[in-house]
């Protein structure tokens, strides 16, 4: 080999050892996994929260609110590319022998021209009714395994109430199916039992039970409701606002909200419609303001008079809901879930005078077309169930192997005060 060709070679693999080298100095998960964080942005640096981010055809991770975000990497992966997606916005794909830790990704918007692509008159009522005539082709027919994160918060303004997390499985029944239920197995599981040097607090000794199944069923796709159903289509303004790109695909950017007079709690959002098949890709929303003076507070009817003898008032103020699918070959599946709900609390005894904001997250990043997992009675999780596995210190490194959202940095704060108290 000549001298030339000698140090050619030596300095590819310097670097290459270089680039290892970065990769596995911030390994979390022991010599087959490395952790690399990171921070994904738009043009004008802000942050885009729930970002995809997957290496080769498998969701492995989602920024949180702020942006932020955390993915395990294996030596297996290093020759992949890891791939981030957003609606509205270019797919970015960056080799993982790249990738280093402290990351800033900025993605590039997708600009589309709505008036240069629509060749025939249409009107957001036809597109959202071919939508729904058009969940059986769109998405799977058959139960499929979903493998999920989850995560539950409920506070008081800045006082937390409760907070749990846990790693799931759940079977998945279909879009035909709609009145037969989706099956939850806990794989592990944590509850906060300080906020901080501050034990958690429940001045309300009661607990919301079997939260993963309800977000479950705020499934807009498989339960319209009373957001895209039969009955509630006719009560609510649709408008084409523009167009968008999703994984490459033009799709229609619809927004919507309940008609005027109308004397009841209803939504206001938007909904991604892709042009070519009908399907929804994505949908977020929350109570109108012209109905909000009509909403019911979540606590069950036969509890409210038990409340207001304890001098408790509560007027629910907001409920927000947000869906989001990936096309997965040729059909659609979710790959991530969010509610929340806001009440005006007020209690005179207890001093209590806030805001109570419940909310609960899923994030789903592993999906299975034939179910691997045990299902059996004994085995799933209860309608009441309420997560309860009490912990004192918050480390990312109780996941292990499993897949997790990087917290925000408020509950960064909390990890790290707990962690200096240990």
């Amino acid at each position: 080999m000549m001298i030339k060709e000698l140090l050619e070679y030596m300095k590819r693999a310097v670097l290459i050892l270089f680039l290892n080298f970065i990769i596995h100095f911030n390994t979390a998960y022991g010599q087959n996994a490395a952790m690399i964080e990171g921070i994904v942005i738009d043009e004008n640096n802000a942050t885009l929260p729930y970002v995809n981010i997957k290496i080769g055809t498998t969701t492995n991770t989602m920024t949180n609110s702020e942006g932020g975000f955390s993915l395990k990497i294996s030596d297996a992966q290093f020759k992949d590319s890891l791939s981030i997606s957003y609606i509205g916005y270019k797919i970015l794909k960056i080799p993982v022998l790249d990738l280093q830790t402290g990351l800033r990704i900025k993605l590039i918007r997708d600009i589309v021209n709505l008036e240069e692509i629509i060749i025939r008159p249409v009107s957001a009522e036809s597109i959202i009714a071919n939508a729904m005539k058009s969940i059986k082709q769109n998405y799977a027919n058959q139960p499929f395994e979903m493998k999920g994160f989850y995560r539950e918060i409920g506070r008081i303004d800045g006082n937390y109430l409760s907070f749990a997390e846990a790693s799931l499985n759940i079977l998945n029944q279909g879009y035909v199916d709609q009145d037969k239920k989706d099956l939850v197995v806990i794989n592990k599981e944590r509850s906060l039992k300080k906020v901080g040097d501050i034990e958690v607090n429940n001045p309300f000794h009661a607990a919301v039970k079997g939260v993963p199944y309800t977000v479950l069923e705020n499934d807009i796709v498989k339960h319209p409701g009373a957001v895209l159903g039969d009955d509630y289509r006719s009560k609510y303004t649709y408008h084409i606002s523009g167009s968008t790109i999703v994984n490459g695909e033009d799709a229609y950017v619809i927004e919507f909200d309940q008609k005027d007079g109308i004397k009841k709690a209803l939504y206001k959002g938007t909904v991604v419609v892709i042009m070519s098949s009908y399907a929804i890709a994505s949908i977020d929303f929350e109570l109108s303001p012209k109905g909000k003076e009509y909403a019911q507070s979540d606590v069950p009817f036969l509890q409210r008079p038990m409340m207001k003898v304890l001098g408790y008032s509560i007027q629910k103020v907001n409920e927000q809901l947000s869906g989001k699918y990936m096309k997965i070959k040729e059909k659609w599946y979710p790959y991530f879930y969010k509610i929340e709900t806001i009440h005006r609390v007020k209690a005179k005894k207890q001093h209590i005078d806030g805001y109570l904001h419940v909310s609960a997250e899923l994030f789903i990043p592993q999906i299975s077309e034939q179910p691997k997992n045990n299902y059996n009675k004994d085995k799933v999780m209860p309608d009441n169930y309420v997560f309860n596995k009490l912990t004192d210190t918050y480390t990312d490194d109780y996941w292990e192997g499993f897949d997790f959202i990087k917290p925000t940095s408020s509950l960064k704060v909390i990890a790290e005060k707990l962690h200096s108290n240990k």
